[in-house]
């Protein structure tokens, strides 16, 4: 492992580590260097309680779709028992007919194959040039077709693969050699399926932010150094949970809007 990574105890990477890296770097400081974390909205939940649904619908071809609704709505239910975010009803709202719209699309796939029981396949690939391997979960892998779909949930849909996605889509495809990488979109109205095209310029992109990250590590062991060397963007939606913005006072200091909170609550 090299020397920079080892130093802040960190034994691998990710499609998503990468990805918030390029975005809120900040953010990717204050939770890989410091160990804050932030939890996630109603969203978030969404598309996870949408993927369990479809989960269920691919896996068991005879349930019937009003049981994997059921099972989804129950999940994000679940997920935000304990949340007062004023999103949730909107959020809950989209997940029935998304499940509907997504079994309609990828029961045509046939049965996903498990993995030893587990129905994601866990992935380990190590690329040139980066010194910790890249570790991640594919959704819904179809050897028959040689087709990897990865699920993403939206309330507007895409018209075409994000940058992001693409990243995450060309690591899938370096550790599946010759798959098919599809990222499929699904609104509560309707579904886009789209193939990822040139996997290896995007894998190129991935191997340059880890080199960057690479770098960036090496400029410091001190881990809290590093990450007050950077300033985050609060008015990104990245940083709207409260408790992101409240470990972001902690490590930054207060916000010029808490500030003038604290003033006006004084008068």
């Amino acid at each position: 492992m090299s020397g920079a990574f080892e130093r802040h105890g960190l034994d691998h990477l990710s499609a998503s580590s990468i990805n918030l890296f390029v975005a809120q770097p900040s953010m990717w400081a204050m939770q890989k260097l410091m160990g804050r974390k932030s939890t996630v909205g109603p969203a978030a939940h969404r598309g996870t309680s949408i993927e369990a649904g479809v989960e269920m619908g691919l896996f068991d071809p005879s349930a019937p779709v009003e049981a994997c609704q059921e099972l989804a709505i129950t999940r994000f239910n679940q997920l935000t028992a304990l949340s007062g975010h004023p999103g949730v009803d909107k959020e809950r709202a989209a997940i029935a007919p998304a499940v509907a719209v997504a079994l309609a699309e990828l029961r045509q796939y046939g049965v996903p194959e498990a993995a030893d029981g587990n129905r994601q396949h866990r992935i380990e690939v190590q690329l040139p040039g980066v010194p910790v391997p890249f570790i991640g979960w594919l959704d819904f892998w179809f050897p028959d077709h040689g087709i990897i779909v990865d699920l993403k949930t939206q309330l507007r849909l895409s018209s075409k693969i994000s940058d992001p996605h693409a990243r995450q889509g060309a690591i899938y495809h370096a550790a599946h050699g010759n798959a098919e990488i599809r990222f499929a979109y699904v609104t509560p109205q309707k579904m886009g399926v789209y193939r990822l095209e040139d996997p290896r310029s995007h894998l190129a992109r991935v191997v340059s932010i880890a080199q960057s990250i690479e770098r960036f590590l090496s400029l410091s062991g001190d881990g809290a150094e590093l990450t007050r060397s950077l300033s985050p963007d609060l008015d990104s939606f990245y940083w709207n949970d409260p408790a992101a913005r409240q470990a972001a006072e902690e490590v930054w200091g207060p916000s010029p809007e808490g500030d003038a909170a604290c003033l006006n609550a004084a008068h």
